[in-house]
């Protein structure tokens, strides 16, 4: 058996079926030469185009009701594609029939026309059911998809894979396609390239192609791994990290007419193989665990199916995978993968709900394959028969034409958003500019929950930051470079700081310290830090907050956020500060009430020891939802809240915290966040959130002056002994 002698092709697609067999060479053809390759078996697999719709059967049945689990669908899909294109290649490049015109117009003849269909849908989508501040990133993510790199922007926007909700991304699943689509952009030239060095030195071409595929295949899987290990984020949408399932592929294509398994082991083969890929989606968390080693999984299973088939026995399961159901899915599986996806995210948005119930999957099921169908029929089978008249560099052009149209009109979409954007931002900013003014104003935000706040506040205006921009509402110092990520590669342990404030002869320096939740108070501690004249810092890592591990118990470096922890913690006792601001509680929306870190109080109590004095600010709430896409959807804010009794503990934890040191300040401002029972997504005409649990900059800046006043009330040692400390305002 050997690989199919096709051109490569999406594995979702129906092209395969029926001819998957050996073609014989055209007339005057150069034929390979004698040694290119051992004789093996027939070319044809009857099991490929059954698996293939079973893959794609279980990737759709997974994520319409599977909750979100990976199916290891898409590995499956990876691994056929390498098989496919590589045997492939090599045949025809063997021959000189390989010509890359010609062989790209016949790929993305099959790829672009369904691929820009279903992005043109759903930017149509987006704009009828989806909220506005997601307008612009699937914008720029429909310009990704239409060109084959949306898994690398969204490694940029540190997207992570999720299960569907209505804060996942549309256009989530083109990652594969970009993988797939990049492969097929580069793979042939590699080929040519070896086959033509093949000749030079008078070697097997096939033999060296499979020592440069097996190379490149165990070094692809050994940067998966280790990048699993420390971004696995990153690692599930990474081209490299999943070469290696289209290499493996590629290299079985070139392996199998060496390889002759007794007749009778292949079923077994099969029916194991079938059984890896039927399991992969009920046994793995393929969403956290891939593409490390466990992805080994779905493609091994796959590999398995491909080495079983062709077995005489009669109890393999080519009849399972031949069945009309399979070989139906098969046939639409390019158009099912590419429309499910987007119609569930929809019907989120449309219902408002945060898991697709039963009825709904079933109505998105059958709206998919009906789509699929027609996509098929009207859509790509007139591609390739454009393509078999015009031949494929007329059908390149047209394709690139084609994609050139979208993706034009995408980014001319994406440029009046993102001016709209900007003006937006303006408002808000001229917003944050009034908020410590003594007049009245529209725009009071955290001021309008103090008691003797006396202005009436306007009912007729709008919120801002408008939600259409609330995610990108962010203090200013996040742009600056200085804030590190939570990705963990080289250096990534050393702490920064950014400079929040400053003086010529600063009175105080205050440094702030911990994760996302500590980063959005300073546009508040930067506006009291400059009317104090303090030198205020900002020392952050996403996701790290301050710690320190049990006594007698060494914190495990091999985790960088743990070395950024002992690493902050030792400049800050160089540094020595007049105090270290952190949060102090952790909110959750899993159970009511807000906790306290047993690791984060034995931190604060080193700082003491070292005699730097701790100031704490309580936790702002988590919500279920996406705030802003909640206030777009009820402009007045109805029923954006969350009642504060399940936010917050009755009284806060850190005055009852083990081992919290007795130097340390306690701030509770949650009563100018939110009312005596609800925490409400809009305060003051100013929107509090940006998204489901951190605070827009604009609303930020309105807790300066509570943020002030409570300083100058609880750590009044910042202000000993400074007569000419500037007096803050409290009347209203």
């Amino acid at each position: 058996m050997s690989a199919v002698s096709n051109p490569p092709q999406p594995v979702f697609g129906p092209a395969v079926l029926g001819t998957s067999g050996t073609q014989p060479a055209p007339d005057g053809a150069a034929r390979p030469p004698a040694h290119a390759a051992p004789r093996g078996r027939s070319g044809h697999i009857p099991e490929l185009h059954g698996l293939r719709g079973l893959a794609l059967a279980l990737v759709v049945a997974f994520h319409l009701f599977g909750n979100g689990r990976v199916s290891g669908g898409v590995d499956v899909f990876l691994v056929l594609s390498g098989f496919l294109a590589t045997g492939s290649l090599l045949r025809r490049a063997e021959r000189r029939e390989l010509r890359l015109g010609e062989h790209y117009g016949r790929t993305f003849a099959r790829l672009v026309p369904p691929a820009l269909l279903v992005l043109a849908a759903t930017a149509v989508l987006a704009w009828l059911v989806m909220p506005r501040g997601i307008w612009v990133q699937t914008g720029r993510e429909i310009i990704a998809s239409a060109l084959y790199y949306v898994n690398w922007e969204m490694i940029s926007g540190q997207l992570a894979y999720g299960a569907a909700g209505p804060q996942t991304s549309p256009l989530q699943h083109f990652w594969s396609m970009s993988v797939q689509g990049q492969f097929f952009l580069a793979w042939p030239v590699a080929v040519l390239v070896v086959v033509a060095l093949a000749r030079l030195v008078r070697i097997s071409a096939r033999g060296l192609l499979l020592v440069v595929v097996a190379g490149a295949s165990v070094a692809s899987f050994v940067f998966a791994q280790e990048l699993h290990g420390v971004d696995q984020p990153v690692a599930y949408f990474h081209s490299w990290a999943r070469f290696w399932e289209l290499g493996i592929g590629g290299f079985l294509a070139l392996a199998l007419p060496w390889l002759r398994l007794p007749g009778a082991v292949r079923p077994l083969l099969g029916w194991a193989g079938l059984g890896l890929v039927v399991s992969s989606g009920f046994v793995l968390d393929g969403g956290a665990l891939f593409p490390g080693a466990w992805a080994l999984w779905p493609v091994g299973g796959a590999l398995l199916v491909l080495l079983g088939s062709g077995g005489t026995a009669g109890w393999g399961p080519r009849g399972l995978l031949q069945v009309a159901p399979l070989r139906f899915v098969a046939d639409i599986s390019y158009a099912l993968y590419l429309w499910h996806w987007p119609l569930l995210i929809a019907y989120l948005h449309h219902t408002g709900l945060e898991r697709v119930d039963w009825f709904g999957a079933a109505a998105i099921l059958a709206a998919s394959v009906l789509l699929s169908w027609l996509t098929t029929k009207l859509v790509a089978d007139p591609a390739q028969r454009f393509r078999e008249a015009f031949g494929g560099v007329r059908a390149l052009v047209a394709a690139a034409v084609c994609v050139s149209l979208v993706a034009g009109g995408a980014v001319v979409g994406v440029r009046l958003l993102e001016r709209q954007d900007a003006q937006l931002l303006a408002q808000a900013e001229a917003v944050a500019e009034a908020a410590g003014d003594d007049g009245a104003t529209d725009y009071p935000g955290a001021l309008a929950l103090d008691p003797r706040y006396a202005q009436p506040v306007p009912q007729d205006v709008p919120v801002l930051p408008a939600a259409a921009v609330a995610a990108q509402d962010r203090p200013e110092i996040d742009d600056d470079g200085c804030i590190q990520s939570n990705e963990e590669t080289a250096g990534s342990d050393v702490p920064e700081t950014c400079l929040l404030s400053d003086a010529p002869d600063p009175r105080r320096v205050v440094v702030m310290v911990g994760d996302s939740h500590t980063i959005q108070w300073a546009p508040a501690m930067a506006e009291v830090g400059a009317d104090e004249g303090w030198r205020v810092l900002l020392m952050a890592r996403r996701g790290c907050r301050l710690q320190a591990p049990p006594v007698g118990e060494q914190a495990d470096v091999s985790d960088m956020c743990w070395s950024w922890r002992v690493n902050a913690m030792a400049m800050l006792k160089q540094m020595r500060p007049d105090a270290v601001m952190v949060i102090g509680t952790r909110t959750s929306t899993i159970a009511p009430g807000d906790k306290v870190h047993p690791a984060e109080t034995r931190a604060w109590k080193q700082l003491a020891k070292a005699g730097i004095r701790v100031i704490t600010l309580r936790d702002n709430p988590r919500f279920e939802f996406d705030v802003p896409a909640c206030v777009e959807e009820h402009p007045d804010g109805a029923g954006c809240a969350r009642a504060r009794v399940d936010a917050f503990s009755a009284v806060n934890p850190v005055h009852e915290a083990k081992g919290s040191p007795r130097s340390a300040v306690h701030l509770d401002l949650t009563r100018f966040i939110c009312g005596p029972a609800m925490c409400e997504g809009v305060v003051g005409n100013v929107l509090v959130y940006r998204d489901d649990d951190h605070m827009t900059a604009t609303f930020a800046t309105t807790l300066a002056r509570p943020l002030h006043q409570a300083l100058r009330a609880k750590a009044k040692w910042l202000f000993e002994n400074r007569p000419d400390t500037p007096q803050i305002r409290t009347r209203f």
